[in-house]
């Protein structure tokens, strides 16, 4: 497939010419455009189209919490268990998950890490701390640890209003 305009992501940002008014003082704004150059940045970093950022979640979670349910997943990582069938499916199909049944409920999922879902999370802990490490620098001396308090502070607070 040939790289057209249509298949290319979007840029994240404003364009310098463009006003746009308040915008870059709005918090759901300035959000949206950090996680969209983030989110671009990590794509490129793990070089593998087949893994995105929820994916990576995912093989997280089900790394921490071996036999853990796909809805308990979605809560975690913040999608309906809907959207979450799909990744799940597409992390199967890669060979870096297993489905089985729960142990105390025999009619409910359990996720496992394969081996080569824990090779693939090895991989991923190694290029997800170079770019940690490298947005760091954007941030400043103690800018990380900040900016993680305050989001951390910003989804407690707003999962209680």
């Amino acid at each position: 497939m040939t790289e057209d305009r249509q298949s290319k992501p979007a840029a994240a940002g404003p364009l310098p010419e463009i006003n746009t008014g308040a915008l870059p003082k709005v918090i759901g704004y300035m959000l949206r455009l950090s996680q969209l150059l983030v989110y671009q940045a990590f794509q490129r970093a793990v070089n593998d189209e087949t893994i995105r950022p929820p994916q990576f979640s995912i093989l997280e979670i089900i790394s921490c919490n071996p036999g853990v349910r796909p809805s308990d997943v979605a809560a975690s990582i913040g999608v309906s268990r809907a959207n979450l069938v799909p990744l799940l499916a597409e992390l199967e199909k890669s060979g870096f998950l297993v489905r089985g049944s729960d142990r105390k409920d025999g009619r409910a999922q359990a996720l496992h890490l394969t081996p080569a879902g824990e090779a693939q999370l090895t991989r991923l802990h190694e290029v997800v701390a170079r770019l940690e490490d490298r947005l760091a620098e954007y941030l400043g001396p103690g800018g990380r640890e900040t900016l993680l308090r305050l989001l951390h502070d910003l989804n407690t607070g707003a999962a209680k209003a």
